[in-house]
């Protein structure tokens, strides 16, 4: 046997291929074998066999399936693509039909045959909901039929109601047809796509409808649990949670199509620039988190200052997404998405190189969110399979990497509380220490001052008492009643229970004063006074507000019932007769009783003092109530709950 070729009576022959000696008679014979051998490449020159169909597809992949063809300024009609079938470029993996940016209209052919011996409906489902506009044209004997999807168009227009462009085919048994799509968009064209039996994707729809509920479900529960965490401490980082949690929810929600169904079906202009506008706004609120998160300003100014220029250049693409050529900015938009991300990853590590308390933490985080969008990509680009991992990666990591932010979050507020206690127990030490210091002083100082002190400590309580209380009666002043109210009204206020103010104002005791003088006025002032203090209780307060005017401040008390019965004591005690130089004197009161905590002391005072001046209008010795006693307030007050 002879390398390369062998010689032969009837022409030159391969080595290795056995040519009998009948066959080179039969001139015919080596043509069949051509054709044979090029039927292959001929079919692929057609656009691929049909697709097979058997009623019980499951995701079918159709990457392999496809043929393409590029369309600059959208020329062709359907009725062209027909004699243009050698033009389609065969796609043999998914990485073939993510074509990027580009302003052609791109055209997919895909021929079907459903089985011999029955039809059916099946679904075809698009894989990247951001698309702006496709369209699938029938092709088959009773004519061409057109369906529409796309996150532009309105979803009362759209053929199916989806997140996702959906259409529906339907065969008769045996049938074949050839559909093309016609896809447009002014972002990404990633034009995976998958095919189902109509029940396996009722299935599918509802498993993913599930997720994407549970997805969302969680990202909502973390923004207002944060939320409330900031409304609680005020911690600017909690609200740049919020942002980020809430814009990265809302670029997911453009991202999956449920937006554009649920939230902004009109479609038009706003539902393609909503989701660059999301992520343009999630990678400026991930940056001002960044910087809030890591304490950059505390512990690495040059960081902090790089991150204040990247938030300010984030902002200006957030705000070029509403005004300038769409197609651009969702360029710029990618770059600079990838741009933000490494640069917060760099500065993650570069904090963990420096030990700062979050970074570890934070690494992580953006690794998640880096894995997740690497995992995306490395499925689009058919270098991962399709499966529930890399079809959902970005959604699991930035779950993770939310949750992972929120704990982390969490456990900076406690070090933060840790901290506060720490410094409060040293400066405690310290004025501690001082205080000790001065008592050591003191007691060296002691025995020389020591009279003197005694004699001051005499006269201050003098004059604090003289201060605090009426020199007339004994009872607490005006000053001491207002103190004394302050404290009352905060300690209901924090316990939640009823206090009462019962203000009074004695009747006929000016005709006393101008019958008998002045000091017998006195008298009896102090008189009434001692009655006051007897009938009240241990814990409340009677102060003498000035003239004739005089206070219970009552805390605790169970009901306005209670409060009027105390008020009615009052009254039988002061209608009782008082004796003053030899004479029998008679007088009653107007009482007036407010009800707290209210709207704070001094209002308590005069609702009071306005309740005691209609008792007097009223006819005099009487009780009058405030005009909002609160009854459920009151209720929740009483001690037994009853």
């Amino acid at each position: 046997m002879h390398h390369g070729f062998g010689r032969s009576a009837q022409g030159t022959v391969p080595e290795g291929l056995v040519v009998r000696p009948s066959a080179l008679r039969r001139p015919w014979l080596p043509l069949i074998l051509l054709l044979a051998l090029l039927a292959p490449l001929a079919i692929a020159q057609d656009g691929r066999a049909p697709l097979q169909l058997d009623g019980r597809e499951q995701g079918v992949e159709l990457h392999r399936h496809f043929g393409l063809l590029r369309d600059p300024g959208a020329r062709l009609g359907v009725e062209q693509l027909a004699a243009r079938g050698a033009d389609f470029r065969p796609s043999r993996r998914r990485n073939d039909l993510s074509l990027g940016y580009s302003h052609d209209a791109i055209w997919l052919q895909l021929k079907l045959r459903a089985p011999a011996d029955h039809g059916g409906e099946w679904r075809i489902e698009f894989g990247y909901p951001p698309l702006d506009s496709v369209e699938l044209f029938n092709v088959g004997a009773d004519g061409v039929q057109r369906q529409v999807a796309g996150d532009t168009l309105a979803l009362h227009l759209r053929s199916l109601a989806y997140p996702a462009p959906l259409f529906s085919v339907s065969l008769a048994p045996g049938e074949q047809r050839t559909l093309y799509f016609r896809v447009r968009s002014a972002g990404s064209l990633t034009l995976d796509a998958s095919l189902w039996s109509v029940a396996n994707f009722v299935e599918h729809s509802l498993r993913d409808a599930m997720l994407e509920a549970l997805y969302f479900g969680v990202l909502l529960t973390l923004a207002s649990y944060n939320l409330l965490l900031f409304l609680t401490v005020r911690e600017r980082s909690f609200l740049y949670y919020v942002l980020f949690a809430g814009s990265f929810a809302a670029s997911m929600l453009g991202f999956s199509g449920f937006g554009a169904q649920y939230l902004w079906p009109q479609g038009g202009e706003w539902s393609n620039r909503v989701l660059p506008f999301c992520l343009a706004l999630t990678n400026a609120s991930a940056v001002l988190l960044t910087r809030s998160f890591l304490d950059t300003a505390r512990y690495t100014r040059t960081w902090d200052r790089l991150l204040g220029i990247d938030i300010a250049a984030q902002l200006a693409v957030t705000l070029g997404t509403l005004l300038l050529p769409l197609a651009l900015m969702l360029q710029a938009l990618s770059l600079s998405g990838v741009a933000n991300l490494l640069l917060l990853l760099v500065c993650a590590i570069d904090c963990v190189r420096r030990r700062l308390p979050a970074a570890p933490l934070y690494s992580a985080i953006c690794l998640l969110l880096l894995g997740g969008a690497v995992l995306l990509a490395l499925r689009n680009y058919g270098v991962l399979p399709s499966n529930a991992l890399t079809a959902n990666a970005l959604q699991f990591g930035s779950m993770l990497a939310l949750l992972l932010l929120s704990f982390g979050l969490a456990a900076r507020l406690n070090a933060l509380k840790r901290l506060k206690v720490a410094a409060q127990a040293m400066a405690l030490a310290i004025q501690r220490h001082s205080l000790q210091a001065l008592q050591e002083q003191e007691r060296m100082l002691e025995q020389r001052v020591a009279e003197r002190t005694e004699a001051l400590a005499a006269a201050n309580e003098r004059l604090q008492e003289l201060a605090m209380k009426d020199p007339l009666t004994g009872l607490a002043n005006r000053t001491a009643l207002r103190q004394h109210l302050e404290q009352a009204w905060q300690r209901a206020l924090r316990r939640r229970e009823l206090l009462a103010l019962i203000l009074l104002d004695l009747d006929g005791f000016k005709p006393v004063n101008d019958s008998y003088g002045h000091e017998a006025g006195d008298l009896l002032l102090g008189q009434v006074a001692a009655r006051l203090q007897e009938s009240a209780r241990t814990t409340d307060l009677v102060a003498r507000l000035g003239g004739d005017e005089f206070v219970l401040v009552c805390e605790s008390i169970g009901s306005t019932q209670q409060a009027e019965a105390a008020a009615a004591r009052i009254l039988d005690i002061l209608g009782e007769p008082f004796y003053l130089l030899g004479e029998e004197i008679h007088i009653g009161a107007s009482i007036g009783i407010s009800f707290g905590p209210g709207a704070g002391s001094a209002a308590l005072l005069r609702e009071a003092d306005r309740a005691m001046y209609r008792a007097k209008a009223a006819g005099r010795n009487r009780i009058c109530l405030g005009e909002t006693p609160h009854d459920e307030a009151q209720e929740e007050a009483r001690p037994d709950g009853a």
